[in-house]
């Protein structure tokens, strides 16, 4: 059965629902692949998360280009036909044929580049599941579309955990990197399958150049910011592993993996409906503000004290991942102020996308790869070969994101007429409450000491949990406004004065009184 592509937006109450599923999605999905990745890497060690980061940036680089190129042209379209999903079907399933192809032929020049032969191989498999994702871009573009988060969560877990247990045998087996490359497949087949069970949208074998070419404008805009966004946010592996090599990226890779769960499940689950809920409004000029600088503020007050609580129970995480990690709660602590200052901008590449400028973002995110590329060389004249890498590393790219961040935020300000002061105003409560949680975290941890890490880390993420909450009570009006109307809709008289509840009081002691002609014919009473 073929379910058209052609339907409009849902209301503000599927906005809210999708967000709902959103974070789901992204709960779940930090709970299992954090789990997943601490036994792995107890059982592998930094240099095969250092070689399969390495390797994923190829197929990360394709998934980008196929979902940021014509997925926000079909999310962000007011009018969208079936012929634009089919056109966008067959466009980018022969593109991952091709780039398949390409990565086959390039990965021995790339493994010989970074002088790991192993790499070479492990790029030509991963390159095999870029034909499976190709296929179901176009779905997963019109559940995000009509709002369908439910779907996608049922995508993600099932991917996830089935990926997870596989990557697990495999290790178990003694399979080294194999067992990630086996991770990554399962979970590539696994999401592709659930993908066209869940959708009942099916594609025609029809093209349309017109549809080609509507689809075009925007989403070759569109590609250039997504390029932008990848090679600013992956130009550190892509460097990095060819100056430091696969040890210190394994160690790094761990450090941002951790760090940056946390904003996937605050300001990425917020990010997954920015788009396709600020093109609702795009055209209101007070309501996009509105509602962007709301979502800005939920996000804030999310991840920033999340991120504050991972710093803390940082020591505790190295010492349950075993000796062949030193460093990594170095790397844990430096990279949670990179995710910092990616969170506190992550909402503006979609609020640009939703108001018709793809092509500043482009520009930001170039701007950005610029900064990052210029930090990384530094590091690596300053440091490379020296006992200090890692710590270098962590060092230029939080001097890199700072900068960047703070570049799009001015120019993202004045492109879509928001105050960059009102912006920032609502970053300070979250700050704070970061720096605190941090401390009472990492306090915890220390008291409890390195003997019982596991203990320590639960014990210290407890204590992270409660200052979090205490701070922003305490410093953000806006969350207690939202705890206040929580509290009054559970108790139906508490948003009641106790002068109108005294004369609600007294006027049901008064006698009914006498039923009038109209009353008695079942008219209203006037």
């Amino acid at each position: 059965m073929r379910a058209p592509a052609t339907q409009a937006r849902p209301a503000s109450g599927g906005l809210r629902t999708a967000a709902t599923w959103s974070y789901a999605l992204s709960l779940g999905k930090m709970v299992i692949t954090l789990g997943l990745s601490l036994v792995l890497a107890a059982m592998l060690g930094p240099r095969a998360f250092g070689v399969i980061a390495m390797a994923l940036v190829f197929t990360n680089f394709i998934e980008m280009l196929q979902k940021q190129g014509l997925m926000p042209a079909i999310i962000s379209r007011k009018v969208l036909r079936d012929e634009h999903a089919d056109t966008a079907f067959w466009l980018v399933t022969g593109f991952g044929l091709v780039c398949t192809a390409a990565g086959i032929a390039l990965a021995p020049l790339w493994a010989e580049i970074n002088g790991l032969p192993e790499l070479g191989p492990v790029i030509q498999v991963l390159a095999l599941t870029v034909p499976l994702t190709s296929t179901v871009v176009v779905h997963e573009a019109l559940l995000r579309r009509s709002l369908e988060f439910r779907k996608l969560t049922i995508r993600t877990w099932a991917s996830v955990i089935a990926g997870g247990v596989a990557g697990i045998a495999a290790a178990i087996l003694g399979w080294g990197v194999w067992s990630l490359v086996t991770q990554q497949m399962v979970m590539a087949a696994v999401a592709a399958l659930t993908l066209w069970g869940v959708s009942p949208w099916r594609p025609r074998l029809r093209f349309s150049r017109v549809a080609a070419r509507e689809l075009r404008s925007y989403s070759m805009r569109s590609a250039g910011s997504s390029i932008g966004l990848f090679v600013s946010g992956r130009l550190d592996i892509v460097l990095a592993g060819a100056f430091f090599g696969p040890i210190v990226i394994g160690t790094y890779r761990m450090g941002q993996r951790l760090t940056a769960m946390v904003v996937d499940v605050t300001a990425r689950g917020m990010q997954s409906v920015s788009l396709p809920g600020l093109a609702e409004v795009q055209d209101d000029r007070d309501a996009f503000s509105t509602r962007l600088s709301g979502m800005q503020r939920i996000t804030a007050a999310l991840a920033f004290p999340l991120l504050g609580l991972v710093a803390g129970v940082a020591p505790a995480v190295e010492q349950v991942l075993g000796p062949e990690w030193d460093g990594t709660a170095r790397a844990i602590q430096l990279l949670a102020l990179v995710q910092l200052c990616i969170a506190a901008t992550l909402l503006l590449g979609p609020a640009l996308q939703a108001r018709g400028h793809p092509g500043t973002l482009a520009i930001l995110l170039w701007s950005a790869g610029g900064i990052k590329a210029a930090a990384l060389v530094g590091a690596w004249l300053l440091a490379g070969g020296g006992p200090d890498e890692l710590t270098a590393l962590c060092l230029a790219m939080i001097g890199a994101t700072a900068l960047s961040s703070t570049v799009i935020t001015i120019v993202s300000a004045r492109t879509l007429g928001i105050r960059v002061r009102t912006v920032a105003r609502s970053w300070v409560p979250a700050g704070v409450s970061a720096a605190c949680t941090a401390v009472a975290a990492g306090a915890v941890v220390h008291a409890v000491g390195p003997a019982a890490p596991v203990a320590a880390a639960g014990a210290g993420g407890v204590a992270g949990l409660l200052c979090a909450a205490a701070t922003l009570v305490a410093l953000d009006r806006e969350v207690r406004g939202v705890l206040q109307r929580a509290w009054r809709r559970r108790r139906p008289g508490a948003d009641r004065s106790p002068r109108r509840r005294a004369d609600e009081e007294v006027r049901a002691d008064r006698p009914a009184a006498p039923p009038t002609p109209a009353t008695r014919a079942g008219g209203g009473e006037v």
